[in-house]
């Protein structure tokens, strides 16, 4: 670790230089007049992209363009249009080192990952964190503080916050701060001349009485393609409502980087059933991506489907014209045509065309996809229970279903030679246990959470409160408690993990074990019980309260091992050390030379930090002490004599 940043400094020193030496100067190519926009990397030559506006990202949408900087920091930024610098914000996550510029048009441009800002807006930031004592700050200038000229050096480029790798985040957003789609300004240092790629399609039945294939559920396809037309080579046979879903990507010229299409349209026969097109939206927007895209199938298998119609709970403004929500509804027994047209930013455009028959559905089939062994499976599509199991005799049974302390037999709804689907209507009620074939499945459902208003649950383990924007839809929870007291351990398994939650939900966690003997126990949340994530260790009356935006598995643990710290490099140029928790994480932690405090730069990627003195170049001499703490309180500090 030494030697790696021993090195990363060293190729970085003449381009510091030099960013010093012209940090003042604008740059003149394209015409210091113009009123487009200057480009923000190395202008006037191509450049790439690994991130477009709009695109699909796991808990939110992209809100600008990530331009590549050659895998390496400190390539110089400069600003897009005249104005000033109206907000600087330095975080260990997240932009990392940010700055935006407002603009005479009302327009913000947004500069985020950067290694550091040119020298006088660096001394400024710098002031600010040792006036504030903090490395992380939001601070605000005054408009006549950082006046800026287009084309002006205003940064270098870098990898701070949460960024994956050496790039440019850069964002326009509009007066009411909405990030808006940079490449409407046609940057020439942007080529893209290709057009979208499809991959694969997916159809979902959406009521109980929908079929595709003649089965219920959600059915994926390949695609073949003759250039940019791109089809299926086969009548589908559907009945009822459905829902369509896609998976494609764009691509830019010089990139690899599969990137989010702005503009698609379906149609059904011709007819227009939904047309999107993502050219802005709010951060509160962005929030909701859950719900754009198909959330069980990405947690799952890291598949992303973008939904062409809309959900239940989606209220994202991107839907420019819809009909029946883009739901598809075929009910004869004719063909039909659906096609869907995808148009990136220039204009290149790629579509798909899928060949569906009207058939009204059969019991009967062939093959069902399924159990391989002699046993139940179920899952959950919208508001219906798929009940799936193989026999061995081969003679058709009925099921049998207990809910509301009564007995339901089930029909198949349909079926092969050694296997039956049964379907149940969760709305009825919430099934005990389900028996068939004399094989017996049973369930740990807990309630049935409601959407669109706020409601409360109560058992002897946990209380769960969903607030009136908490769910985009009904949800059946399933929960599971288990003690292990010989362990000291408690397992909670609150809902599915797959399930999407709109905004906050909160959990009272209400142990059944003591753990009043130490205050270091707290609430982590874990996918496989081997790596565990802090959530809290705020205890009220032996009881954890949290607020989450996930269901999944949550458990207590004590954690009594102090942070580690390990010097990196201890010089009068600089000191700078490894940090890192093994459990709870860090939490805060302070240096200090000669009792003042010292500004440590923080990077949690590589467990990082390293000083910088208010006065540049001062020396890091006398007695330093460093404090660091985690999570629940555990303390660790260093302390050494600096000559």
């Amino acid at each position: 670790m030494k030697s790696y940043w021993i090195l990363k400094l060293s190729s970085t020193v003449l381009t510091v230089l030099w960013f010093v030496l012209f940090s003042h100067i604008g740059f003149a190519q394209n015409g210091s007049n113009s009123k487009s926009l200057f480009f923000p990397v190395r202008p006037g030559e191509i450049n790439y992209l690994s991130g477009t506006m709009g695109e699909i990202r796991s808990t939110h949408f992209h809100t600008g363009m990530d331009i590549k900087t050659s895998g390496i920091s400190g390539l110089p930024i400069y600003a897009v249009s005249d104005g000033y610098v109206s907000r600087i914000m330095v975080s260990a996550g997240g932009y990392g080192h940010a700055l935006y510029l407002h603009h005479p048009d009302g327009k913000t441009s947004v500069y985020a990952h950067l290694l550091q800002y040119r020298k006088d807006i660096a001394d400024y930031v710098r002031e600010e964190q040792y006036k504030r004592e903090s490395f992380e700050v939001n601070l605000f200038p005054e408009k006549e503080k950082f006046i800026i000229t287009r084309g002006e050096l205003i940064a270098l480029s870098g990898n701070t916050g949460s960024s994956m790798g050496p790039h440019l985040h850069f964002e326009i957003r509009d007066s009411n701060q909405r990030p808006i789609n940079p490449l409407t300004h046609r940057f020439s240092e942007i080529k893209d001349d290709i057009p979208p790629s499809i991959r694969a399609f997916a159809l979902k039945t959406l009521d109980i009485q929908s079929r595709v294939e003649n089965q219920f559920g959600r059915f994926e396809y390949p695609v073949k393609n003759n250039g940019t037309e791109y089809y299926y080579d086969k009548p589908i046979p559907v009945y009822g409502h459905f829902g369509i879903q896609i998976d494609a990507y764009d691509r830019l010229n010089g990139a690899s980087n599969r990137n989010g299409i702005p503009k698609i349209a379906l149609y059904l026969d011709d007819r227009l059933m939904l047309k999107i097109e993502i050219d802005s939206f709010s951060f509160s927007d962005s929030r909701h991506v859950k719900n754009f895209y198909d959330y069980e199938v990405r947690k799952q298998r890291k598949k992303t489907y973008q939904k062409l119609y809309i959900d239940d709970g989606n209220d994202l403004p991107f839907y420019k014209y819809q009909n029946n929500k883009g739901i598809i509804s075929i009910v004869d027994d004719k063909p039909h045509e659906i096609k869907i047209i995808l148009e990136d930013i220039r204009g290149n455009e790629a579509s798909l065309v899928i060949p569906v028959q009207g058939t009204k559905p059969v019991t009967v089939l062939t093959d069902i996809d399924g159990p391989h062994r002699n046993e139940i499976e179920t899952s959950i599509s919208e508001n219906y229970m798929i009940i799936n199991t193989k026999f061995d005799d081969q003679t058709l049974k009925n099921a049998f279903l207990y809910s509301n302390r009564m007995r339901y037999e089930l029909l198949p709804a349909y079926h092969s030679l050694d296997q039956a689907v049964y379907l149940w209507d969760l709305r009825i009620g919430l099934p005990d246990s389900v028996s068939v074939c004399e094989k017996s499945k049973y369930f740990n459902f807990e309630i049935l959470l409601p959407s669109r208003t706020e409601f409360n649950f109560y058992n002897k383990v946990f209380d769960i409160k969903s607030f009136r924007k908490s769910l985009y839809d009904t949800i059946y929870l399933e929960a599971y408690y288990q003690s292990l007291p010989d362990h000291r351990l408690e397992i909670y398994q609150i809902g599915d993990p797959n399930i999407a939650l709109a905004n906050n939900i909160q959990i009272n966690f209400k142990p059944v074990l003591d753990y009043s003997g130490s205050d270091k126990y707290a609430l982590y949340s874990t996918s496989n019980f081997k790596n565990y994530e802090f959530v809290s260790n705020k205890w009220d009356d032996g009881q954890i309260k949290v607020l989450t935006k996930s269901f999944g598995s949550f458990t207590i643990l004590e954690d009594t091992v102090p942070p580690q710290i390990k010097p990196v490099k201890l010089s009068p140029k600089r000191v700078s050390f490894i940090i890192k928790d093994d459990l709870s994480g860090i939490k805060r932690f302070e240096a200090r030379l000669n009792g003042d405090w010292l500004l440590m730069h923080y990077d949690p990627k590589q467990n990082f930090i390293w000083s910088e003195t208010l006065v540049p170049n001062n020396p890091v001499k006398g007695e330093l002490f460093l404090y660091i703490e985690d999570n629940v309180g555990n303390k660790n500090q260093f302390e050494t004599q600096i000559n």
